[in-house]
């Protein structure tokens, strides 16, 4: 939905939802919950298998209903932006690469990670541009060497 209209609570039974806060504060007129809280509202009022919470600047935070029996189905990753250009179509990229990630792995940890990655890439740039998987590789090979890993 675009955050001048619509309701994310329109959309029931998806397998992924990917509002921003305030789309899903907007939909259940709620500005006090915790950003927990008000993800757990929403995927029991959508019914969505998996939600990525867009929190612009704070990253994401990822919801996920496919395992019941798991006590830790929720995680919260960092924003992977190092310089905010223009945020326009970070939203899109998120999903474009959270969804293909979803679709090979089965995993949101993994969604969650690239889709991340990809907004991230977005804002890194002027206007909304597509993003290339080199794009989303190169992020991840700046992001290997802040973490200073060592594949050897």
């Amino acid at each position: 939905v675009a955050s001048r209209w619509g309701n994310i609570t329109d959309f029931m039974d998806f397998d992924l939802l990917t509002p921003n806060e305030r789309e899903a504060r907007f939909s259940l007129a709620d500005q006090d919950s915790t950003v927990g809280r008000l993800a757990g509202n929403l995927q029991e009022i959508t019914r969505c298998k998996s939600l990525i919470l867009k929190l612009g600047e704070r990253g994401v935070f990822t919801l996920s209903s496919k395992d019941k029996n798991c006590t830790s189905n929720f995680f919260a990753i960092d924003s992977f932006a190092n310089h905010v250009v223009d945020a326009v179509g970070s939203g899109d990229a998120l999903l474009a690469y959270a969804t293909l990630a979803m679709l090979s792995s089965d995993s949101e940890a993994i969604a969650t990670i690239l889709g991340s990655m990809a907004a991230a890439c977005e804002c890194e740039i002027d206007g909304n541009v597509p993003i290339k998987p080199g794009d989303v590789m190169a992020k991840i090979d700046s992001i290997e060497k802040i973490a200073e890993f060592n594949s050897a």
